[in-house]
């Protein structure tokens, strides 16, 4: 069984629209966060984790 990079980089690339520098970047865990395909891991991130995405990686100028 191969590895399916064809649907892989069409989702990546495709869907979530990413660039090819930071489709690459993405592990395979990160990869399945995105794509939702994560079980057991249902539960929405804590406050202070939102918080601290939001200031990593502002939507643009506050």
């Amino acid at each position: 069984m191969s590895f399916p990079w064809d649907a892989l980089m069409h989702f990546g690339l495709g869907q979530l629209r990413l660039s090819s520098r930071d489709f690459w970047r993405l592990s395979l865990p990160e990869i399945r966060a995105l794509s939702g395909t994560m079980r057991g891991s249902r539960q929405a991130p804590s406050r202070d984790i939102f918080n601290s995405l939001m200031q990593a990686f502002p939507d643009g100028d506050t």
